[in-house]
């Protein structure tokens, strides 16, 4: 019973799949980008939680333990962790019979943070953004400019956009295709710790001037596509390749 009403949602070809996946996402991230832009909510939000935090000439959390030390270092010596535990566990599922079967989704789950943190990182060395404590609205040096606006500052350091650090974070979202390949019931959980970790991290930056919300939204949205790119490339094809096979066979 279970089996025959999760395989339409798994299936490549299901409309309802990349209804779920592919569309509702696509959708919301163009309403928040949208809604930021037109609203100008990072301006809005930074400056809110600059005087939230008593900020004239700087960002007061930019170096306080709670959001430098132990969220941002701390949370980054987290995520290398959980790199090195799932290559950890991909090497063992050579030698050991038990996690044979978790090896695909071993690697797509390194491949997926992995690709999630590069293209952020990509991003961040291609668009020539500003941290909140570059400028001059916060006691920085640099002019502000929006990512629509076609602008930037020439003399400012630039490469904060997208987010980072909290790609660390968000790149778990992967653990909800995870949980969709092995077990789907488990899924929310798997989406809800990458959320939270992303949020965490994020909020953090927000809070240090490191990061406009507009930095995560575009971070998250990279992180999920990742995810379903290499879910469809690991597990979908390879599905959609074994169901054709029996066809073709009753076919001659």
């Amino acid at each position: 019973m279970t089996e025959s009403i999760s395989l339409p949602v798994d299936t490549p070809t299901s409309p309802a799949f990349w209804r779920h996946h592919l569309m509702l996402p696509a959708i919301c991230f163009l309403l928040a980008v949208s809604l930021i832009e037109l609203f100008h909510l990072d301006i809005a939000l930074g400056q809110w939680l600059f005087r939230l935090e008593g900020g004239v000439d700087g960002w007061p959390l930019r170096n306080a333990w709670l959001t430098e030390k132990l969220i941002h270092v701390g949370g980054r010596n987290f995520v290398i962790l959980l790199g090195v535990i799932v290559l950890s566990l991909l090497g063992l599922s050579y030698k050991k019979p038990a996690l044979k079967a978790y090896r695909r989704g071993l690697a797509f789950l390194f491949m997926s943070v992995l690709t999630s943190v590069l293209l952020v990182r990509l991003g961040k060395s291609l668009v020539h953004l500003d941290c909140p404590w570059h400028l001059k609205i916060f006691g920085g040096i640099a002019d502000y400019f929006s990512l629509f606006s076609g602008q930037f500052d020439a003399d400012s350091p630039g490469q904060c956009f997208p987010a980072g650090h909290s790609s660390g974070g968000y790149a778990w979202v992967a653990l909800y295709f995870f949980a969709l390949a092995y077990g789907p019931r488990f899924r929310w959980i798997g989406l809800g710790f990458g959320l939270l970790l992303g949020l965490t991290f994020g909020i953090a930056q927000q809070l240090r001037g490191a990061h406009f919300i507009s930095h995560d939204v575009w971070t998250l949205t990279i992180s999920w596509f990742s995810a379903l790119a290499w879910y469809y490339a690991l597990f979908l094809r390879r599905r959609q390749a074994l169901s054709v096979s029996p066809a073709l066979q009753t076919a001659s």
